[in-house]
């Protein structure tokens, strides 16, 4: 259904997810006589939108809307399905149409909640006496949903017996952090109860590392550099589509694909754009550091110039036919994207182009390489007194706790004490919040990212942004010491060497093994490959973060999948992709 899910590997195919979450969605609806009006709740509408299309339910006569207080629906409508999360807040809008709208003969009532049923909100319904009046109370288990080819959102972290449903059993587990591995204890006693789970198969995916967001608080609180990072942080990308004002592109009414779904909530004023790897330029340009997507940009907008207004003086009329109704459109296309990415360009240029972009970075940068951690930076200090945003300056404290592996308790005193003054009393609450969450800690005596900045060699000066050797240039400077971990991870002997030097940071380290392999990578036995050839299968590895990845990091992973000496494949799995502004607002609300 989704062209750009599919991988050119067919190792592991992430359509499998959207075909059968579109499936299961159809097979509850098929069960429901009558003309029907979907009624979706907002936070729905994005996972709803990388499962299925609109055009699927105008064939089936199905009306979308969205789930809201004043929400009409028509009196001739005999069936209303509300596809929910599982939260007991929208329960009342429900009680309000039920009795508003029940009167109606025949009108029948329909709850499917995704990922689970709630017990509190069918309590909720019942203490407001309208449970009866809904014909069906089910659930859509969407656990995981399909961003891209390689990547796969998780709604909670508990959902991973899903995985292994579709792609089979995985042989070797390795992992680190307390999360990372109640995600996998939960997961076998999962695969103990259900034994079709376990059905002894070696599935697609050859190697499974599980990483708790705690062992690396580092990385999601640095700025990244990447295209698809840089437009994240600025502007938000939710569920593959980036929202912008529509002034800043042309029109493009008539372009077909490019149209946002016809059930999201539109204004004149926005313009959506689809970001995934269906969309061409931007596969090719959202991984790279945003150095070399300007350049990239300049070039194709020339190659594109100049394919329309080559000559046609030395072309018979047949070749000119054929340009105009192949080449042609194709180059229009082309165009068209490639003046969206430039127009998006240059509203990122404008920001990193300013000066607090500039020094912001530069400190983050003394923090890495462990400059003057231990005493408080006069950079932070003067962004305090300045009344600078709190959130960035309350991440530019977080990050030098992480650098320095805590802060001194004079330290942190003094930035508390600071920030009160200036903010308010109330502030003290928000730094509670961020010691519960681990952000802000006393210092330890390990100094863990001090040695393993040096020892994994997560700072690395000479870095080259352009056509880049290391997988520091997704921050121009940072490696992430959770794609470090992978990287080193697939070397021989790789994580019986890790183990060791990862003991300092916080969590267990763990493995497991599920499977005895077969030939290179744990192949299925009854596979006509021949041993030889295997050596030259890459190897599938299913990278989960628990608790949220960023885009830098997926770059950094996408580029070591692209480097042959790996001979390996990613497909990875996240709670959220997060960035450091959504990162720290979690924290902050908590």
């Amino acid at each position: 259904m989704f062209s750009y899910l599919t991988s050119q590997n067919q190792r592991f195919n992430i359509q499998l997810l959207q075909e059968a979450a579109y499936r299961e969605l159809i097979q509850h609806l098929d069960q429901i006589e009558g003309s029907t009006v979907i009624a979706l709740d907002e936070a729905m509408i994005g996972p709803f939108t990388l499962v299925t299309k609109p055009k699927l339910f105008n064939e089936r006569a199905i009306r979308i809307v969205t789930l809201k207080p004043d929400l009409v629906f028509p009196k001739d409508i005999r069936n209303i399905v509300y596809i929910l999360r599982p939260r007991v807040s929208l329960m009342d809008q429900l009680v309000g149409h039920v009795k508003c709208y029940g009167l109606v003969s025949g009108r029948q009532f329909h709850i499917l909640f995704a990922p689970r049923r709630s017990c509190l909100c069918i309590n909720q319904l019942q203490n407001k006496g309208v449970l009866n009046s809904f014909s069906r109370i089910d659930e859509l288990s969407w656990s995981f949903l399909p961003l891209d080819a390689d990547v796969v959102t998780m709604e909670i972290p508990n959902a991973y017996r899903d995985l292994q449903r579709l792609y089979g059993r995985i042989p070797k587990i390795y992992g680190k952090g307390v999360q990372a591995q109640r995600v996998w204890n939960h997961a076998k006693n999962l695969g103990m109860e259900e034994k079709a789970l376990y059905n002894g198969d070696k599935g697609a995916i050859d190697q499974l590392i599980l990483l708790d967001r705690g062992i690396d608080l580092l990385s999601p609180l640095a700025t990244q550099l990447t295209y698809e990072g840089l437009i994240d942080e600025f502007y938000g990308i939710r569920q593959n589509k980036l929202s912008l004002p529509a002034e800043l592109f042309p029109s493009d009414k008539t372009a077909e694909g490019r149209r946002p779904d016809e059930y999201l909530p539109q204004t004149s004023e926005k313009k959506t754009i689809l970001m995934h790897s269906g969309e061409q330029l931007y596969a090719e340009l959202r991984n790279k550091n945003f150095n070399e997507v300007t350049k990239l940009l300049a070039r194709k907008a020339r190659e594109i110039h100049t394919q329309m207004h080559a000559t046609s003086q030395d072309k018979t009329v047949q070749e000119i036919k054929s340009f105009v109704e192949n080449i042609l459109p194709q180059l229009m296309a082309q165009k068209k994207s490639t003046s969206e990415h430039t127009a998006i360009a240059g509203l990122i240029h404008e920001q990193v182009n300013a000066t607090t972009f500039a020094d912001d970075l530069a400190a983050e940068q003394d923090f890495m390489v462990c400059a003057d951690i231990d005493k408080p930076s006069a950079f932070i200090e003067d962004k305090i007194a300045r009344k600078a945003d709190i959130r960035n300056v309350l991440r530019l404290i977080c990050l030098q706790c992480a650098a320095a592996s805590g802060l001194k308790d004079k330290l942190l005193i003094h930035y508390k004490r600071e920030v009160a003054q200036v903010y308010g009393i109330e502030m003290l609450l928000t730094f509670s919040n961020l010691e519960m969450a681990g952000l802000l800690h006393p210092q330890t005596d390990s100094r863990a990212y001090a040695v393993l900045r040096k020892s994994l060699h997560l700072t690395v000066e000479d870095n080259v942004e352009v056509d880049p050797k290391d997988i520091s240039y997704v921050h121009s400077f940072y490696a992430p010491l959770t794609a470090r971990l992978v990287e080193l991870s697939l070397k021989p002997l790789g994580w019986q060497t890790l183990k060791s030097q990862i003991n300092n940071l916080h969590g267990p380290t763990f493995e497991d093994f599920q499977a005895q392999l077969i030939g290179i990578g744990g192949r299925h036995a009854g596979s006509m490959v021949s041993e030889c050839s295997l050596l030259h299968v890459p190897r599938v590895v299913l990278v989960c973060f628990v608790g949220g990845c960023t885009f830098a990091e997926i770059a950094a992973l996408r580029f070591l999948a692209d480097q042959e000496d790996n001979n390996v494949e990613f497909l990875i799995a996240t709670t959220k992709i997060i960035n450091k502004n959504t990162f720290l607002d979690s924290l902050l609300s908590a």
